[in-house]
């Protein structure tokens, strides 16, 4: 996938899934906005691009999530949740995040 193909993506879906090696080529057309370590699922990053802000996250070594935000605010609120989720995973809750809604 293109730059070009996921900023088209994005405009038009929420979620879009793509390989780690997908994110390595394109990440640079990206501004890395904010990165976050997870201590559980790699580092969750805000990046800015033509679409706007977007979330990457990692649920698996080989697989990236990146999901579009509709500005700062909402990518705060975002981060947050992300964070208290990981903070329960640490700690052994058993539960799971769900990337993909």
């Amino acid at each position: 996938m293109t730059a070009a193909e996921l900023r088209a993506r994005l405009k038009a879906e929420i979620i879009v899934t793509i390989s780690a090696a997908e994110w390595a080529a394109v990440a640079g057309s990206f501004e890395q906005v904010e990165r976050r370590d997870t201590f559980v699922a790699g580092d969750l990053l805000i990046v800015r691009g033509e679409a706007g802000l977007a979330a990457v996250e990692q649920p698996s070594p080989e697989q990236r999530v990146v999901r579009r935000l509709s500005d700062e605010a909402e990518a705060g609120r975002f981060v947050q949740r992300r964070l208290e989720e990981y903070e329960r995973m640490w700690d052994g809750c058993g539960c799971r995040v769900d990337y993909y809604s």
